[in-house]
């Protein structure tokens, strides 16, 4: 496939793998893609779906990747930190990126010199979501759920793909506290508040959300926040030529934006 430019600093480029687009004949081509380590993880997964998904999403990001730096698929090497989060090793300086993957989709967001977080879920899967959002969300946003009537999951899953983006982002999952931070998404811009659990500058931060199709949803974080931060959505099939670009935008994404501080 040939390489793409970039990505420019304020540039982030989403790529969607829609696992019924991937035919199961590939699966052997991807795990030979896999380190050591990866393919530990891929054998522990007993859900076959899951080990799947995880198999896609690894293969995207491996071939994704070498489509902006002259390094092949299996040859990228990755680094976790303390909290689990994988960063590249070596090659491609300044090139980040953060994958997330739920049942049928695996998406991908890459950029250069930014935090980066990116979270899909499918908003039909059952869930108990007066509970978590009890537990996890904040008092706004719990409120902000319980209010919404026939739109209770719709609202429930636009908090949880916020708040999963910022946490990835930032690199440390649940350590950070999840109602250590409250997003309000009654106006037209979702907004950010900060409190002293965890301390945060708002003004470098960017939000979007959106549905990526029926079932699924989709959130970004980005530090810092350019005001002119531009999102391009490809979809693809890895090691096929199955490459499109997306345009317009196959998400109907809300008006990005920062917060403030409580």
């Amino acid at each position: 496939m040939p390489s793409l430019p970039g990505p420019l600093p304020g540039q982030i480029d989403v790529w969607l793998g829609f696992l019924a687009d991937v035919p199961a004949t590939l699966d052997t081509a991807y795990e030979r893609l896999l380190d050591a380590g990866e393919r530990l993880r891929h054998q522990r997964y007993k859900v076959e779906g899951a080990r799947r998904e995880y198999l896609v999403g690894r293969a995207m990001v491996r071939t994704v990747l070498s489509r902006y730096a002259p390094t092949a698929p299996a040859d990228w090497r990755f680094e976790a930190n303390q909290y689990g989060r994988p960063a590249i090793v070596g090659a491609a300086p300044g090139l980040v990126f953060n994958l997330s993957h739920t049942r049928g989709l695996a998406a991908l967001a890459v950029s250069r010199d930014c935090d980066l977080g990116i979270d899909v879920e499918r908003a039909d899967r059952p869930s108990a979501t007066h509970d978590l959002a009890g537990r996890y969300f904040s008092p706004t946003e719990a409120e902000f759920v319980r209010a919404g009537g026939a739109m209770l999951a719709e609202r429930f899953f636009a908090v949880w793909t916020l708040k999963e983006a910022y946490i990835k982002a930032r690199g440390m999952g649940l350590a950070l506290p999840l109602d250590g931070f409250s997003y309000d998404l009654a106006g037209t811009e979702p907004t950010i508040t900060f409190h002293d659990s965890c301390p945060d500058d708002p003004a470098r931060w960017r939000f979007w959300r959106g549905g990526v199709s029926g079932t699924h949803r989709l959130a970004l974080a980005v530090s810092p926040g350019a005001a002119g931060a531009d999102v391009q959505f490809r979809r693809i099939v890895p090691l096929t030529g199955f490459d499109e670009s997306l345009t317009p935008a196959p998400v109907t994404l809300d008006a990005p934006a920062g917060g403030r501080t409580a």
